[in-house]
């Protein structure tokens, strides 16, 4: 099983480096996070699946330049969309291939243990971003700010009880604040950048967590 998800990653990033209608980007694109559920070790490739994501949509920024930055922030809510649903679609399987009425028990994100500090941390990085959005130039948001808010939302997980908990309470929050950028009307540019900074680190968490898992 490995050699054959190997072999379909290859492929279809060949197709995608040498398919010459860039139409097909997007399908691309929405098609990586659907290939670990092919697999054994569902959450080995789903890191590799995110780390692909982000390149390919690196790559789309760049051919689109920064008049089509809209377009690119789609593409990267599409990717999120498509690989909550792949995730989604994981979980539901391996709950009903387990289910057992006698055995059944589902831990909520209320069960694990939350440490103070990383509480803290959460609220830090929220109130950083706050203020980059209520106190920044509505064209040029502070860069510095974003840029440890963004490794937070990324790192922090790592130290909650559930590292996926602690993930979607991330992408909950970093979603919240996109919302208010939007309705502040900060320059799309600048929300793209807010954006892609944000989004843009934490597949590489994911990695970082699928090695840890397997390897340690």
């Amino acid at each position: 099983m490995p050699d054959f998800i190997t072999l379909v990653y290859i492929a279809i990033m060949a197709f995608y480096f040498f398919q010459k209608d860039d139409g097909k980007s997007f399908f691309i694109i929405m098609a990586l996070p659907f290939i670990p559920l092919f697999s054994d070790d569902y959450w080995l490739w789903l890191p590799l699946s995110a780390a692909l994501s982000v390149v390919l949509l690196i790559i789309e920024g760049y051919k689109a330049g920064p008049t089509a930055g809209g377009a690119v922030v789609a593409f990267f809510f599409f990717s999120i969309g498509a690989f909550g649903v792949s995730i989604a679609i994981k979980t539901a399987w391996t709950f009903l291939s387990n289910f057992s009425f006698s055995t059944f028990h589902l831990n909520n994100p209320l069960s694990y243990e939350w440490p103070t500090y990383v509480i803290a941390l959460y609220g830090l990085a929220v109130v950083l971003s706050l203020l980059t959005i209520f106190r920044s130039n509505k064209e040029s948001l502070e860069l510095t700010h974003i840029h440890i808010s963004a490794f937070a939302f990324a790192a922090l997980p790592h130290f909650c009880g559930s590292f996926l908990y602690g993930m979607a309470l991330s992408l909950g929050l970093f979603a919240i604040l996109f919302l208010l950028a939007v309705i502040r009307k900060i320059n799309p540019e600048q929300r793209f950048l807010f954006a892609y900074t944000t989004l843009g680190i934490i597949p590489g968490s994911f990695l970082l967590k699928g090695i840890m898992v397997a390897f340690f």
